[in-house]
């Protein structure tokens, strides 16, 4: 582990036994509610590529401006994550949940109303709105898995948190897109509306609140909060919240200082670079493949089934990798699969979308594609102290939504200018392969840290 696993020292005493524990029903519990938020999520990003063809025939609008309204899920993602999700370091993950899930449910409701007489501008209203509630939640969701999850199982919990992405992809796909054509794509936002108010009440029943953060003690009832989750956990309860240096430290300096100080700050950096890159590919892969297969069909019901394809091969890709996880360091595995990823996108252009071959070779492609989000969800929040990390997760998810912004954007304005599909995918596979480089250089730099630090006793008892 590098050595911000050493900085931990205000949660080591919490989740030091946790790790070697036995999953208690109250873990389970906050990991089944954390995977459902995130489905949720996925059957959000997933909306506007099963829709697109019926979107595009019900407003009048070209694929440029179709690409606007894609990314402004991304837009509100970015504002999620980078500012609304650093507030959960002060008023709590639970709570920043809730806010999170009925941000989503505001933005789904305002979508309906939009009309070819009205334009696109109320629709991409509500996708920066719904998106500034995924954004809140992701960050907040990945931190409450890291905690509440012990360490045999960790990686393959962290594999399906990123294919609970898929997951929701997949059923939007399967259930709602067949029914757009008889009810029209406004069906697809209200279907949205009612899960995300559920998802809101159910967090707030239900989910409990980060350990690490009561720890912080942040406010005077922390204590006898945190040791109610203990008991219920099996484990032991404190007598005094930890009052650690790494704390001390980070509430004197904030939050966002802390994430951009130092080592930690080179690696916050290394992690943004490789992220942005990463959601470049991804996607303009999401939103346009889809897409371009159901109009060079000219038959806007494939779209759904390419949905499909993709999330079903995101699925059996993150359960792999979450298995391999357990096995291989996973700064080493992520830029494997992002080679592959590379490769077999690239080979889903050039194969061209005739049916069903374009379908098993998206499969394939979001096989290895999709474990590169497992990847970066399970190595970021391990590296930031307790009272950073969900500034430090959400500043690095928030910013890889830069690419994620420009992706659907770029990809109509190629597609309006005349590229085939083989060019495309080809030049929009290339920045996964610069991900997978900056995890390379991360895993370096932390190893040379490790070593560094492990002979630092040894010279000090010499």
């Amino acid at each position: 582990m590098p050595r911000y696993s050493r900085d931990r020292e205000a949660s080591v005493r919490i989740t030091d036994h946790i790790a070697d524990s036995k999953m208690s029903s109250l873990q389970i519990r906050a990991v089944v509610i954390s995977i459902v938020l995130v489905v949720l999520d996925g059957y959000d990003v997933a909306l506007t590529s099963f829709s697109a063809p019926y979107l595009e025939r019900g407003l009048a609008v070209s694929k440029t401006e179709l690409g606007l309204v894609m990314s402004g899920a991304l837009i509100g993602m970015l504002v999620g994550s980078i500012v609304v999700a650093p507030l959960a370091d002060r008023i709590g993950r639970r709570k920043m949940g809730v806010i999170g899930a009925s941000t989503i449910a505001i933005g789904m409701f305002i979508g309906p109303f939009a009309s070819a007489e009205l334009g696109t501008g109320l629709l991409v209203v509500s996708r920066i709105v719904t998106g500034i509630g995924v954004g809140a939640l992701v960050s907040v969701v990945g931190v409450i898995l890291s905690e509440y999850t012990n360490k045999r199982v960790y990686p393959f919990v962290m594999a399906v948190y990123a294919a609970a992405i898929n997951i929701g992809g997949l059923l939007g796909s399967t259930i709602v897109g067949p029914m757009l054509a008889e009810h029209g794509w406004q069906l697809g936002w209200w279907v949205g509306f009612i899960l995300s108010a559920i998802a809101a009440v159910a967090t707030f029943l239900l989910l409990p609140e980060s350990l690490t953060w009561l720890a912080a003690g942040r406010h005077r009832d922390s204590l006898p909060r945190l040791n109610g989750i203990l008991t219920k956990m099996g484990q032991p309860a404190m007598s005094a919240l930890p009052e650690t240096q790494t704390v001390t430290v980070v509430k004197a300096r904030g939050a966002l200082r802390t994430v951009f100080t130092g080592r930690l700050g080179v690696h916050t950096l290394l992690m943004i670079v490789g992220y942005v890159a990463y959601m470049v590919s991804f996607y303009f892969m999401t939103n346009w493949a889809p897409a371009s297969v159901a109009s060079a069909n000219a038959d806007p019901a494939l779209a759904p089934q390419l949905v499909a394809a993709f999330s079903l091969g995101g699925i059996v890709g993150n359960v792999v990798f979450g298995l391999l996880g357990n096995r291989i360091n996973l700064r080493i595995l992520t830029p494997i699969f992002l080679v592959f990823a590379t490769v077999t996108l690239a080979a889903f252009g050039v194969i061209g979308p005739a049916m069903p071959t374009a379908w098993w070779a998206l499969f394939v492609a979001s096989f290895f594609v999709c474990s590169g989000t497992a990847g970066f969800y399970a190595i970021v929040p391990k590296l930031y102290p307790t009272l950073a990390r969900s500034t430090g997760y959400g500043i690095v998810i928030g910013a890889g939504r830069f690419g994620g912004i420009a992706a659907p954007i770029l990809g109509g304005a190629v597609f309006d200018a005349g590229w085939g599909m083989g060019v495309a995918f080809t030049v929009f596979s290339i920045p996964m392969l610069v991900a997978g480089v900056f995890i390379l250089v991360l895993h370096a730099d932390t190893k040379r840290i490790a070593a560094r630090e492990a002979a630092a006793p040894v010279a000090t008892a010499a």
